[in-house]
């Protein structure tokens, strides 16, 4: 053990070799590497027996710098990092173990893959014979998975629109095979051949995914929640990196309900899934499909070929803007808040409340229903960053009589309704009284979630309402200071580089090299180092603050630059 501390930076004296084996050359420094291998068949399921597989969400880890690769299974095993399933097989193993299984991986020179949507998965949206051969196919097919038919007849079958051809063809032969059963689907073994397989795989690859109705189960805001659990494989929204693992975003929360529930009670097999579903409850299960359901959905080939490359969120958010400002813009009435000048995490949070109905308001519901989370952050910035656009106050009331009421008020939302907390809570000066009033009603009906909002609401009268919500309608809003979001590029420069070295080519020892690694598991581990899933006053230094557009952005850059190991 002491040996393992070593090399995984306590101390840079070099240690002994493996008691039973002659030293290791190459990036090894102790262990023996053939016994490491057969110990590494627990770890082929999700990183590959070479290391350069990415299932599950797990990273790209074939030539690691050993000392990297000793303090992740260390972390693992004293809760600095944070997964079920990591937890389980570094815990599993003794220190000469250890030492073994990491020096199998460090010694590998297998090729990283760097970003999965590659020209190749792409090729499939431009297989135009493909196509014309399957539009036949596909209309017996859409009897039961087209959108209309589907929710017409409330049946729990998923759409296909937008599904890879590396999860499609695999998921329609389980079917045909008798892997999965159904017995609609079992119908098809004698009917359908291999090319057939491949090319409705090709027509309903190059569909354009749409969004499910909202569903009408399950608790979408503690469904995000659990969702951590889930976003190495499916993504931290629901819309998947892998062409491998099928995009939940959008799905039918029915459908979804329904393969969870098979894949915990061993309906489906599956050896990724059945570590992370086998625990759920029939709730959690709910809630996940609800969450999920809600989620707009986005096929990373269509993304990739349609989809402007120019790093631009300002100009995007003003563009989705503009279906808000119809009723957010200038000449709003005085029923609907200013945003101009609130913070960008707070906008956020407060649009996602409306997806997850943890606020209440039919035509809010509808307009951020179809909107992701990386759409809501670009508004969220073409709002904060207009200048001020203040209501001129409307309602009768004392300003004096106001102030001397509002100090219960001024202890969140700040002196004068300028927050001094604008992230978490919002500033109140300026907004118009009759919106004010409205707000705090609807926290007081439980249209709006919030306990300490809630007792407030109870414990205002009408009065005195009309009379605080006056006087900080009155009062003149201050802008929130906010950076604009960066590109990649200058991002990597000033955070990253440092220690992962020019391009993710790391020559620091004990931090891993990051070009060409899983996209997907970029933006999971960054995200989870924000949230204080993963444990690392560094690089919880450097993920903070940075917008979801921004780790997407970083997580790109990085899978798409040249792998080459030194």
């Amino acid at each position: 053990m002491v040996a393992l501390l070593l090399i995984s930076g306590c101390d840079t004296t070099p240690p002994p070799s493996h008691p039973a084996n002659p030293p290791v050359s190459g990036k090894a420094r102790v262990g023996d590497p053939a016994a490491g291998k057969v110990l590494a068949e627990r770890c082929a399921t999700c990183h590959g027996l070479e290391g350069a597989d990415a299932r599950s969400g797990a990273p790209f880890i074939a030539g690691l710098e050993q000392a990297y690769l000793v303090r992740s299974l260390l972390a693992y095993q004293v809760g600095a990092r944070q997964d079920l399933a990591m937890q389980a097989v570094a815990s599993a193993l003794n220190p000469l173990q250890l030492a073994d299984i990491t020096a199998w991986y460090a010694t590998l020179e297998t090729p990283w893959r760097g970003a999965v949507a590659d020209d190749q998965s792409k090729a499939v949206l431009k297989d135009k014979q493909a196509r014309a051969a399957a539009r036949t196919l596909a209309v017996v097919c859409d009897s039961c998975h087209d959108r209309a038919q589907l929710y017409r007849q409330q049946q729990a079958i998923p759409t296909l629109a937008g599904m890879p051809l590396e999860y499609f063809v695999p998921s329609l032969k389980s079917y045909l095979n008798g892997k999965r059963h159904d017995p609609i689907m079992g119908q098809f073994h004698l009917s359908l051949s291999d090319r057939d397989i491949y090319n409705l795989g090709v027509w309903y690859a190059h569909q354009i995914p749409v969004k499910a109705p909202a569903p009408s189960q399950g608790n979408a805001t503690a469904g995000k929640t659990a969702a951590r659990h889930c976003a190495g494989c499916h993504g931290y929204d629901g819309n998947s990196l892998n062409p491998n693992v099928p995009n939940l975003a959008g799905q039918s929360a029915d459908y979804l309900r329904k393969a969870l529930t098979q894949y915990r009670d061993g309906q489906r097999n599956s050896p990724l899934m059945k570590g992370p579903v086998k625990n759920l409850s029939d709730t959690t299960i709910a809630n996940l499909a609800a969450y999920y359901a809600r989620q707009q959905p986005e096929s990373p080939l269509h993304k990739t070929l349609n989809q402007p490359q120019a790093f631009n969120p300002l100009a995007d958010g003003k563009r989705i803007a503009s279906n808000c400002d119809s009723c957010h813009g200038a000449d709003r009435s005085a029923v609907v808040p200013a945003l101009t000048g609130l913070s960008v995490p707070y906008l956020v949070s407060a649009t996602l409340a409306y997806q997850t109905g943890e606020r209440q308001h039919t035509t809010m519901q509808q307009m951020v229903a179809y909107l992701s989370d990386t759409d809501i952050e670009k508004v969220a910035y073409h709002y904060a960053l207009l200048p001020l656009t203040p209501t001129p106050p409307t309602s009768a009331g004392d300003t004096r009589t106001g102030e001397a009421l509002s100090s219960g008020c001024t202890l969140c939302h700040g002196e004068r309704g300028i927050s001094p907390t604008p992230e978490t809570t919002p500033s109140l000066a300026g907004q118009s009284a009759a919106y004010l009033i409205s707000a705090v009603q609807a926290y007081g009906s439980g249209k709006r979630v919030n306990e300490a909002m809630a007792k407030v609401a109870a414990e205002t009268d009408t009065s005195t309402l009309q009379q605080i919500a006056h006087y900080f309608a009155a009062q003149a809003p201050q802008q929130v200071k906010t950076w604009l979001p960066e590109e990649a590029e200058m991002i990597v420069e000033k955070r990253c580089s440092r220690c992962h070295g020019d391009g993710g080519i790391s020559t620091t020892p004990g931090v891993p090299r990051l070009a060409g690694q899983s996209e997907p598991y970029i933006v999971v581990a960054m995200k989870q180092y924000q949230q204080g899933i993963r444990k690392d006053a560094e690089m919880e230094a450097m993920a903070y603050g940075l917008s979801l557009i921004e780790i997407k952005a970083i997580a790109a850059y990085y899978a798409r630059q040249p792998s080459t190991v030194p």
